[in-house]
């Protein structure tokens, strides 16, 4: 992730990055990240997206053959293709030499990192795996949160939070919003207030049983 970071900071790009891991939020949080930083607000002429396991090799070497269109860059994004599963030296052989203006950012649940695909990415550009995030990243995470919403909330209180939501950040995310949405007009958020609109996991639910 800090390599994503200081890329966008710098505004020195990889030709391609792959994103992979189980956190399914830090995923579409940097692709968001990337995106934006790369490209201008509202240029669907230079960003094309794609998603699923029926997309052409041929098709998107054509598009990076592609000049921007009055842009610096042409983005391709593309998410759960499969080419980090299933062999393609097609497009791992044309990863290896890309157009300056084009670059590609893979979002994927699976990958093999024996395949072709996936080396010519850590070989050329930015390899970053996303995974669950441990229960301390996760505090730190919360109380950042909160305190942008100028409220105040105790340890044992996001303990709680962990341990009745679960560790999943898109979960943690949606409930947060809940908790900030439910006490809009108190300065902190208590124990009683996330047992009054947090949802139980249901892995949590299950243990218990």
């Amino acid at each position: 992730m800090k390599t994503i970071d200081e890329d966008i900071k710098n505004k020195t790009f990889r030709r391609c990055y792959l994103l992979f891991g189980e956190e399914a939020y830090l995923k579409k949080q940097y692709r968001e990240k990337l995106l934006h930083a790369m490209t201008k607000e509202g240029d669907t002429m230079n960003v094309s997206f794609f998603e699923g396991k029926d997309i052409r090799p041929g098709e998107l070497v054509d598009l990076a053959e592609t000049m921007p269109f009055f842009a610096e860059r042409r983005v391709i994004m593309l998410q759960n293709t499969g080419f980090f599963k299933n062999a393609c030296p097609e497009l791992a052989d044309y990863l290896k030499n890309v157009p300056e203006t084009t670059y590609f950012v893979f979002i994927e649940d699976e990958i093999d990192k024996r395949g072709k695909v996936y080396k010519t990415v850590r070989d050329k550009g930015c390899v970053v795996e996303l995974a669950r995030q441990d229960a301390q990243t996760l505090t730190k995470w919360i109380l950042g949160n909160v305190k942008r919403e100028g409220k105040q909330i105790a340890a044992s209180t996001v303990r709680q939070i962990l341990d009745k939501v679960g560790m999943d950040m898109e979960n943690l995310q949606n409930e947060l919003e809940k908790l900030f949405c439910y006490t809009t007009d108190k300065a902190s958020i208590e124990p009683e207030d996330v047992e009054a609109v947090c949802t139980n996991h249901i892995k949590n639910q299950i243990f218990d049983l």
